[in-house]
């Protein structure tokens, strides 16, 4: 039997029961003319995994927008960007909400259907996500809600419509449970920390809303869930472990340098293993169940001890950022380099500006949702950073999410086009990983653009913060935290900006509760210090950018012809442009739609020669401009000469000096090379007169 269901404030508009009936959990989510169905699908895992088995995925059919899929292949591939990154916010959203011992493989499918160009199905793709896992028997504590904000022309717009949106300088997505906010995305124009957090309030009053309504389905149409794992006694055994994680074992693993304080959590671990023998009974426990309990026990007792200390693992006090060191321009060949380190994070960035031919082609549902194919940032994360061997492969979701965060916070840093035609691509290597190598990405990107010569508006740094919650309540914030205290704290807060305001920020809570307001203010606050004192360290190495460009940089002149004038310039099938190209030998020439031309080369005649070239058959003639021009065709009363390949004027016979009128045939042939000077342009007809100059 179908059921339909409205949440009109949201125009939120839902069927259950009328399609995927073999799922778990199955949802027609409609808004608007956006339709995408989330399913959801759980099955017993083979072995113990020792986590929830959790894959999420995000699929758009081009087909929802009435496009074939450009290129040979002529059907839906690999996930693109934007897939992988809806699929990592509506997981990032979700997974915390699932109960400690569930360990069946579960899946996440949205696909979308239709769309109409107006809602946005990147939050509500996490809406219906969450209904269907409501609605199924899987066990999942209870509904995660999630909407989009805008702030478009100064004022706050909870889901803005597609078209309004493309004007907002905010974009911000918050999603949370009916107690709090589980996850934040988004991208800034310098929001400021109290404007923010007024934000993230005003979400979540909406937020509730989508909740309720989604608990009051799932009362209607819900399964009754199936029962957490069984295999043990979970908490017979979390008791055993939390019994033998005394102070002072916890306390053997508080040691600064990385790899030291690993050693000595698997010499802890090893020993617990042991301790375990003799609570074993008939049926010896398996250690990986064992080393689970372990983990989640160690991460309460860590937590309690830090806060009890004072201290955190490294000896660092809470607001204490890393140590840093910069060094620019250690790639002599590069356009632009930069080493940024934090602590034992390393990220190595080169910088590399090119013309438009080099802008990546993106396609989409939404026009821009793909990002701006001028604009690159590609994040590695090399097996070594973390002292691993593994193969390496393409991007994997992680390398496509940090590197979105980070090009996020130069969204509007970036120089404008008109006055820097360039397009950038960084890349950035991680060489040693101890957490927040993504915020290291940022730093280091500020850094290799500035030694290159971008004129970016204003320095972006960041900081990833984190939050500690002890047993009794009691909860610290932590600003830079390592990747141990990522692995056990309660929050991952990533924060970029410019010493005015967030320009990027990414937040996990892996906490079901939810935080008070004066908790994210205490959270921002402490970020905003930290990015200070890190925009400090790096304004320390520099502090503007580079007024030079190096010389293996592409020179560029970028100018403006008439819209109507583009074919001319082209030519029948390019062939005009292409000759241009050949005979002066400058890199590029692009076009853009609007009619502007930018021209790439190296200074010095080539690139004049070009440029004068595109504006003749432009039509920006100006009179007395002189040319060496080829003759074309000779006629009675005088010569046709080729200014530019495509572009013709006349030499009148009474243009030619007295003496030679008479006999300027014999004198003068078709191919011959000859200097003019523009004598008289018509722009309406096109028509150009020329003066023939004595010959040298």
């Amino acid at each position: 039997m179908v059921k339909k269901f409205s949440l009109p404030d949201f125009g939120f508009q839902v069927e259950i029961g009328k399609v995927a009936q073999q799922a778990d959990g199955a949802v027609w989510f409609q808004q608007g003319g956006t339709v995408l169905l989330a399913t959801v699908v759980a099955s017993p895992s083979p072995e113990f995994p020792g986590f929830l088995p959790l894959t999420v995925d995000y699929r758009e059919h081009y087909s929802a927008a009435g496009k074939i899929p450009g290129g040979y292949y002529k059907r839906e591939g690999k996930s693109t960007d934007h897939e992988v990154l809806t699929a990592r916010l509506i997981d990032r959203s979700i997974r915390p909400i699932f109960p400690d011992y569930f360990f069946d493989q579960v899946q996440v499918l949205a696909t979308v259907y239709s769309i109409d160009k107006e809602h946005s199905p990147s939050s509500i793709s996490l809406v219906a996500s969450s209904l269907a896992l409501v609605i199924s028997d899987i066990p999942f504590y209870e509904p995660v809600g999630a909407v989009e904000i805008g702030r478009i022309d100064g004022k706050w717009v909870i889901n803005p419509k597609y078209s309004d949106s493309r004007t907002s300088d905010v974009r911000i997505i918050v999603a949370g449970t009916q107690e709090g906010i589980c996850m934040v995305e988004g991208a800034a124009n310098e929001i400021d920390e109290a404007s923010f957090v007024d934000v993230l309030f005003m979400a979540h009053e909406q937020i509730k809303k989508i909740v309720a309504w989604q608990k009051a389905i799932a009362q209607e149409v819900g399964k009754a869930k199936r029962p957490e794992d069984q295999s043990i006694d979970w908490k017979v055994w979390e008791k055993h472990a939390l019994d033998f994680l005394t102070q002072e074992r916890v306390k053997t693993s508080f040691i600064e340098d990385k790899f030291t304080r690993d050693e000595k959590l698997e010499e802890l671990k090893l020993e617990f293993l042991g301790h375990a023998k003799q609570f074993q009974t008939a049926v010896e426990i398996p250690d990986k169940y064992l080393l689970y309990v372990f983990d989640e026990s160690y991460k309460q007792k860590f937590t309690d001890l830090v806060l009890s200390l004072s201290q955190r693992v490294d000896s660092r006090g809470f607001d204490k950022v890393r140590p840093i060191s910069i060094e620019v321009g250690l790639l002599p060949f590069t356009h632009g380099s930069a080493l940024f380190v934090r602590g034992q994070t390393q990220a190595l960035v080169s910088v590399t500006l090119g013309g438009g031919q080099d802008e990546q082609r993106l396609e989409s549902l939404m026009d821009d949702e793909a990002g701006d194919g001028a604009f690159m940032l590609h994040y590695n994360f090399p097996p070594f950073s973390v002292g691993e061997v593994r193969p390496m492969r393409g991007p994997g979701r992680r390398e496509v999410g940090h590197g979105h965060l980070a090009a996020s916070s130069f969204k509007y840093m970036l120089p404008d086009k008109e006055k820097f035609p360039y397009t950038i691509r960084i890349v950035t290597d991680i060489l040693e990983s101890n957490g927040s190598s993504s915020m290291a990405t940022v730093c280091g990107s500020t850094m290799a653009l500035m030694q290159g010569g971008v004129p970016i508006k204003k320095m972006v740094g960041g900081v990833a913060m984190g939050l500690l919650r002890s047993t009794g309540g009691d909860i610290q914030v932590l600003t830079d935290i390592n990747g141990f205290e990522d692995n056990f704290g309660l929050m991952d807060f990533k924060v970029a900006g410019t010493s005015d305001g967030i320009t990027a920020i990414q937040m996990d809570i892996k906490y079901r509760g939810g935080f008070t307001r004066d908790i994210f203010e205490a959270a921002l606050e402490k970020a905003r210090n930290g990015r200070m004192h890190i925009l400090g360290e790096m304004r320390k190495c520099m502090s503007e950018p580079a007024s030079q460009m190096s010389e293996l940089v592409p020179k560029v002149v970028s100018f403006k012809v008439e819209s109507d004038k583009i074919g001319a310039i082209i030519g029948s099938g390019g062939k005009t442009i292409r000759e241009i190209i050949d005979t002066t030998k400058v890199a590029s020439i692009d076009i853009e739609d609007d009619g502007i031309v930018k021209i790439f080369g190296t200074t010095g005649p080539s690139i004049d020669q070009a440029t004068k070239w595109v504006k003749v058959l432009a039509g920006q003639i100006n009179v007395g401009e002189r040319f060496d021009g080829k003759i074309k065709r000779m006629v009675e009363f005088g010569m046709f000469v080729e200014l530019v390949p495509g572009q013709d004027g006349l030499v009148h016979i009474s243009m030619i000096a007295r003496d030679k009128q008479k006999d300027f045939q014999k004198l003068y042939h078709v191919d011959d090379v000859v200097s003019v000077e523009v004598a008289d342009y018509d722009p309406s007809t096109g028509r150009i007169r020329l003066r023939l100059l004595e010959q040298k």
